[in-house]
C-alpha cells in the first residue's frame, strides 16, 4: 500500500488505479508492478484516453437513461490554496423510471 505522500507526488488517476489495486484482487493481479513489461497504462496520454473514453461512455449512458426529459447543469470554478483551478460540475436529470 503506497503512503499519503506518494500518492499526492503521482496525482488523481494514479490514486485511483492504487485504490482499485488495493480493494479489487483482479485489479491488483494486473496493474503497476505485475503489470507485463509496458502495459502499466499510466503514461499521460493514455490516463487521457482511458478518462475519455469514461466520459464517452458515462455521457452515452445518461443520455440513453433520459429519454426527452428535462435536465439542469451547475457548474463553479474556483482556485484552491495552492492556486490551482478546481471546477465542480453537478448534472440533474430525471430517467425514464422517474428518479
Amino acid at each position: 500500500m503506497m503512503k499519503a505522500k506518494d500518492l499526492a507526488i503521482r496525482g488523481n488517476y494514479v490514486e485511483l488505479l492504487q485504490f482499485f489495486a488495493d480493494h479489487d484482487e483482479k485489479v491488483r493481479a494486473v496493474v503497476f508492478e505485475n503489470a507485463p513489461w509496458n502495459l502499466k497504462y499510466i503514461a499521460p496520454k493514455i490516463q487521457k484516453d482511458l478518462v475519455n473514453s469514461c466520459a464517452v461512455e458515462t455521457i452515452d449512458a445518461i443520455i440513453s437513461g433520459m429519454d426527452d426529459a428535462s435536465f439542469s447543469i451547475l457548474v463553479d470554478e474556483s482556485r484552491d490554496v495552492s492556486i490551482r483551478e478546481q471546477m465542480a460540475v453537478v448534472l440533474r436529470y430525471v430517467n425514464k423510471r422517474g428518479k
